[in-house]
């Protein structure tokens, strides 16, 4: 788990290694325990940094003045091979291959071994020179070999060409700008825009989608310029002709389903896929722990977890203020049934107030929320943990939301909308079901449920654009068009495309990166993803019972109060925050916003009446973004 950064100049080579060091310090909360670079003249020189452990080169600072075509930064948080035989950028023995890697292979040691037969030698024991050694074995199909979450670049010098890759579901970022003279990539935004060669802008299109869906759809960003790589998709930059490449290298596999299973198999099929899951994230060089919120998905990871790994340490956050918010009961319930290693620890408003600022740089861009995952972070390092396994995946696989409960209400409102579009508006429930019925297909009723504003509501608020956002799933997820067993697998299929994908995972790795935690998710596994398409849609949702399947394998491990327990999701209780601790800084940051003029000032009015805690806080994260990076 680390922090990778790189320089490309296009055309001629160029003196920018200060504003590659600037963007690799940038970084130093993803890495904090080594530092390198790699500098591409008429031959590779490496260079080390003010905290780098390998020092047996030049100081980065004496570059300062020299010319390059290709730089790699990299800052290291080290999991598995904690000596310096892990020190990146790393190459292979004729250094014609370089390689900064961010995240991780959990099967490198099977992938080594077959590499060892094909007559590879290694001197670490990192999964680093695996991935590096499996690209020189099977070039760009070395993708399919690997199962983990990972962001990659690799200089190949035998073509000349930069290949760059992410991981199938997007855990790890990767963003890039570019433009006539230059390539620049980072694994965070904040990292392109401290470089100097990259001036922040507003990308309207990326914040009108941050209001809308809550977060820009992925390639797109909040910043104009800057993108992020779509998961399961690499990039081929050629350095003698500058050409750009890019392809998937796979999809979600939808219309699989296999309705030859029976209950029973289909059962043993989750949980088969779900315990290797886990056993591949426990293997590591440092303390591993779980997040345990006391829901289903994490306290099933908690307990399985146990038993690979004997006395693992749980952690919950708790809140003594709002009771409503606590699963701190039905998580201790569990930790003293298997006797855990459990540690709970109540979250104060203070803390809020006084990590604000990071919660915002961490972001990168605004969101209507408070994420509760700074603070379980915090809670890892606290306990002198490295990596966390977090429940995330199971609710966007199995139907745990609200979205596939209403399913079949908003398919029966559509077959009737002729009669329903007679009937006057007496009524809010009639407006409501002919807002449904008027949903002509999933991806417009899977983006009603994931709606902050409507896109008539942007048009009033934003100030001289207008953009309609009705398809921009479709267009953005299913440019394959794939096929779909049932609206089900379409709704998990957007989950993990949209929510998933463009959020979850920003927040997650964002927020545990912050304190220098990895981040690992079992749910998210590809393979078990794979098999959870095959599980038919029959045994997800059950008799009304959401989840119904991983519900069955829970219930073997975890206690009974967790799985009674009605769903409330790991959040923060901004609601009452925004009208008591946090509204001075509400006051303050609308005062600040309606003097930007970049949103209409009566609508934002309207906004603060409506008293609608999500649109408020929309509007104070945008001015605290607009603070925090167009300075």
């Amino acid at each position: 788990m680390c922090g990778i950064a790189g320089i490309i100049n296009k055309n001629t080579s160029q003196n920018n290694s200060r504003e590659l060091t600037l963007m690799t310090q940038s970084m130093q909360n993803r890495g904090p325990d080594d530092e390198g670079y790699m500098l591409f003249t008429s031959k590779p020189t490496t260079y080390y940094g003010i905290e780098s452990r390998v020092q047996n080169t030049s100081s980065i600072h004496q570059s300062y003045f020299k010319k390059f075509k290709l730089g790699f930064g990299f800052r290291q948080l080290k999991i598995i091979d904690l000596s310096n035989n892990s020190h990146q950028p790393m190459t292979d023995q004729s250094e014609n291959f370089w390689i900064v890697f961010n995240g991780e292979v959990y099967n490198f040691k099977e992938i080594k071994e077959e590499l060892k037969s094909y007559g590879h030698r290694f001197f670490s024991a990192s999964d680093t020179e695996v991935v590096l050694k499996a690209y020189m074995q099977w070039g760009e199909n070395c993708l399919q070999k690997f199962n983990g979450m990972f962001a990659i670049a690799i200089f190949d010098k035998t073509k000349n060409e930069v290949f760059m890759a992410r991981d199938r579901i997007g855990i790890k970022p990767f963003y890039y700008h570019q433009n006539d003279g230059q390539f620049i990539f980072a694994s965070t935004q904040k990292a392109i825009i401290d470089s100097t060669l990259y001036q922040p802008e507003i990308n309207w299109e990326g914040l009108w989608q941050n209001f809308r869906f809550s977060i820009a759809q992925r390639p797109n960003t909040c910043f104009k310029d800057i993108v992020a790589l779509e998961p399961a998709h690499f990039l081929k930059l050629n350095l003698n002709t500058n050409k750009i490449t890019k392809q998937q290298y796979w999809e979600i596999p939808t219309n699989t389903q296999d309705f030859s299973l029976t209950e029973k198999q289909a059962t043993e099929l989750l949980e088969e896929n779900l315990y290797k899951a886990i056993e591949l994230r426990l293997v590591a060089d440092v303390p591993i722990g779980t997040f345990m919120s006391g829901g289903i998905d994490s306290t099933t990871i908690s307990v399985l977890a146990s038993k690979i790994h004997p006395n693992i340490k749980t952690l919950t956050l708790g809140f003594k203020e709002y009771e409503e918010y606590n699963e701190v009961q039905q998580a201790s319930d569990t930790a003293k049934l298997h006797n855990l290693n459990h540690a709970i620890n109540f979250i104060e408003t203070k803390e809020i107030l006084g990590t604000l600022p990071s919660i915002v740089t961490a972001y990168e861009e605004p969101y209507h929320h408070l994420s509760a995952n700074l603070y379980l972070a915090k809670m890892a390092s606290e306990n002198q943990l490295k990596v966390v396994l977090s429940g995330l995946g199971g609710d966007e696989l199995f139907g745990g939301y609200d979205v596939y409960n209403k399913l079949s209400l908003w398919e029966n409102l559509k077959s009737r909308k002729k009669i329903i579009n007679l009937l006057p508006n007496i009524h809010p429930k009639i407006h409501k079901a002919k807002l449904l019925s008027s949903y002509k297909n999933i991806g417009e009723y899977y983006s009603h449920y994931y709606t902050t504003y409507t896109d008539a509501e942007l048009k009033l608020l934003f100030n001289a654009i207008n953009i309609n956002t009705t398809n921009t799933l479709e267009k953005t997820f299913n440019k394959n068009n794939n096929i779909f067993t049932d609206n089900f697998e379409a709704i998990s299929f957007y989950n993990l495309k949209s929510y998933i994908g463009s959020h979850q995972m920003r927040t997650l790795d964002q927020f545990t990166m912050n304190y220098s935690i990895e981040g690992r998710i079992p749910l998210l596994d590809h393979n078990l993803i794979e098999a959870s398409f095959k599980i038919p849609t029959k045994y997800k949702i059950k008799n009304g019972v959401q989840k119904s399947i991983l519900k069955e394998v829970a219930k073997k491990h975890i206690a009974p109060s967790c799985l009674n327990m009605s769903k409330k999701g790991l959040r923060l209780p901004l609601e009452h925050w925004i009208k008591s601790d946090l509204k001075n800084i509400v006051d303050e940051s609308i005062y600040n916003l309606k003097n930007r003029s970049l949103f209409n000032k009566n609508e934002i009015d309207k906004i603060l009446q409506s008293n609608n805690n999500m649109k408020i806080w929309q509007l104070v994260s945008t001015e605290l973004w607009l603070k925090e990076f167009f300075k």
